[in-house]
């Protein structure tokens, strides 16, 4: 499986987790298993970021062009979570240009010394203010620092997927839900198998492949966000 096969799977279990609140009520079976399979997509997002941070050839317009779709991105983001223009947290592509800077930073520790622990602490801290809280940038550092090793992928990828998971349950108590409300949180941990099919290769170097996902992306949370205004 190469990279652009993946980001079209984080595409197809993107929809099937927007549209879960369209078709159903949040107590549903139907709800639930939709937002299991949907939690693929940020996973997959931030592990086609750090196969991008690695090979892309110019990485000052890879951050540019994250930065322009976020802010692209919010109005329609706000739509559908808020059904308005404002919604206090930023959208994931937000969460990607957070993880693109934290591997910036890895990457350059040497050059920044002591410099680099505010750095990373404050790149931690925007990030809680973005749609992955700091587990995208987490997903995203994970899978650039084990390049090269699947099994220890999969062993971190799983450590931080319960984190989430217990961050989530923290979360429902905090607002009187039952703990286990938002138990399809784990879906993340579905990645895993996806990890191991991945074959090091970017796929066609199509121009429509490059621009799809930062198209696509806002697009789908406006016309999801119109369609659910109008139920």
């Amino acid at each position: 499986m190469n990279i652009h096969k993946i980001k079209y799977l984080a595409v197809l279990s993107m929809i099937l987790d927007h549209m879960s609140s369209v078709l159903f009520a949040p107590d549903a079976i139907g709800y639930i298993i939709l937002k299991l399979i949907g939690r693929i997509a940020a996973p997959a997002m931030c592990f086609a970021l750090a196969q991008g941070f690695i090979h892309t050839s110019d990485r000052k317009k890879y951050f540019l062009r994250l930065i322009i779709f976020a802010g692209i991105s919010q109005i329609p983001y706000s739509y559908y979570m808020s059904g308005s223009i404002w919604f206090p947290t930023g959208n994931m592509l937000f969460t990607l240009a957070c993880s693109f800077l934290l591997l910036e930073v890895v990457e350059h520790h040497k050059c920044l010394g002591i410099l680099s622990i505010p750095i990373v602490i404050s790149i931690l801290y925007i990030a809680t203010f973005t749609d992955w809280f700091i587990f995208g940038p987490l997903f995203t550092l994970s899978f650039y620092l084990n390049k090269g090793n699947k099994d220890l992928q999969a062993l971190c990828h799983a450590c931080i997927s319960f984190l989430s998971l217990g961050y989530s349950a923290y979360v429902c108590i905090q607002q009187g839900l039952s703990w286990y409300s938002q138990v399809w949180q784990i879906g993340v941990i579905l990645f895993i198998p996806i990890t191991y099919l991945y074959n090091g290769k970017p796929g066609n170097k199509f121009t429509f492949n490059k621009w799809f996902f930062y198209l696509f992306y806002p697009l789908h949370l406006l016309v999801i966000g119109i369609i659910r205004s109008r139920l």
